[in-house]
């Protein structure tokens, strides 16, 4: 049985926080801002182009010049070419030939793709052209280039990858192709599209997003029913760390749907780092349009161990490589402007263990389900 509307008080106030805050942009600024970026791509393919032919015209080696990858600490926001010089890539180099003709044969597939807003796969564009890049890796090497080069965010290329992660609940989109998916209809989850820059027409009734960390519990959710009692909502797994497409897919439901998005995942460094991947961003080379900064860290929480008084072998002492993760994670630039997350790290320095999800059997078997979920989506027990 669904709960009741005061249920749902705690989390509608976050929301609106959320709201008023400016933090949701507002959907309609998706497709022009889609738009614009396609524009965009196509007039630097075209200016490299006209580039390469001026040099030629001249009598000259083509020379292209490719910023050199980021990484080092920076915030979310940063650009994606910001930073660690460039690197000088010429047809008058012996050295450099094969990938001058690689990142020119890649910028051709992507200008192609782009102008008639088409969509493939990482994988199929590979295959167009085997006898060329002869291995998926060169091919995924260039086009890391390529997005450099181009000064734009790897999913602007209109190549997609296979996603890893599972999305379920009250949640229906159509895909770039057509297909027609409803997520409430898959008892295990559907995948998380390929294309999800490509998705249209999102639609609804939820009233939050949980990110659950890993599969198992995810599909432990699913398996009793949690959604029946305590949502509408969509339910998102990356499987652990989330690759590009899971972690748009996640932006995606926060920007266009206007949700609160609420992490699940271990009480140890581990998940606080893979929450903080989905708010934040990576430590480097983090792009616009992944991460999700009003991104909310509904547990396990370190400071609810003493609280949920597990028994002893349910903790694990802190590793020496646990105690490295969380140090690093202390001198992200983003997590240390927010108090609450730094309480957190110091939390679990303090009491030197940790504790997986399942742990919470060991207080009762359906206590996640029943009682601690329930209990911190009413009550507000999230770290924001």
């Amino acid at each position: 049985m669904a709960v009741n509307e005061e249920f749902w008080q705690t989390l509608d106030n976050f929301r609106a926080t959320i709201l008023y805050s400016g933090d949701l942009e507002a959907p309609a600024t998706v497709l022009t801002q889609s738009q614009d970026h396609s524009r965009e791509v196509v007039k630097r393919c075209e200016g490299i182009i006209e580039g390469v032919v001026a040099s030629l015209a001249r009598g000259e080696p083509p020379v292209l010049r490719v910023p050199r990858p980021q990484r080092s600490f920076r915030p979310a926001s940063s650009s994606t070419t910001s930073g660690g010089g460039e690197s000088l890539v010429s047809f008058g180099s012996a050295q450099s030939c094969r990938k001058v003709s690689l990142l020119l044969h890649l910028l051709s597939q992507v200008y192609r793709l782009v102008a008639t807003d088409r969509y493939c796969t990482r994988r199929d564009a590979f295959y167009e052209f085997v006898w060329l890049y002869k291995t998926q890796s060169t091919l995924d090497r260039a086009a890391e280039d390529l997005t450099r080069l181009l000064g734009v965010p790897r999913r602007a290329l209109h190549l997609t990858a296979t996603g890893k992660g599972l999305v379920a609940g009250c949640l229906r989109y159509t895909t770039h192709d057509g297909t027609l998916v409803d997520a409430s209809q898959a008892s295990n989850g559907v995948g998380v599209p390929e294309c999800v820059a490509g998705l249209t027409d999102i639609q609804t009734d939820s009233r939050y997003v949980l990110v659950v960390e890993k599969d198992a519990t995810f599909q432990k959710l699913l398996e009793t029913h949690f959604l029946r009692s305590f949502g509408p909502a969509i339910l998102v797994t990356g499987k652990g760390y989330p690759d590009l497409n899971t972690r748009q897919l996640v932006f995606r439901l926060r920007r266009d749907l206007q949700l609160p998005v609420l992490a699940l995942t271990d009480a140890d460094p581990y998940g606080l780092h893979i929450a903080t991947v989905y708010k934040f961003g990576a430590l480097a080379r983090e792009e616009p349009g992944l991460s999700v900064g009003s991104l909310a860290w509904l547990g396990v929480l370190p400071t609810d161990l003493r609280a949920l008084q597990l028994p002893a072998h349910a903790l694990l002492p802190l590793t020496p490589k646990d105690h490295g993760k969380l140090a690093s994670l202390a001198a992200h630039p983003a997590l240390s402007r927010h108090p609450a997350w730094l309480r957190q790290i110091e939390e679990q320095f303090r009491i030197g263990c940790k504790a997986e999800i399942q742990g919470l059997t060991h207080v009762a078997p359906d206590y996640l389900t029943i009682t601690y979920l329930p209990t911190k989506l009413k009550m507000g027990g999230w770290v924001a």
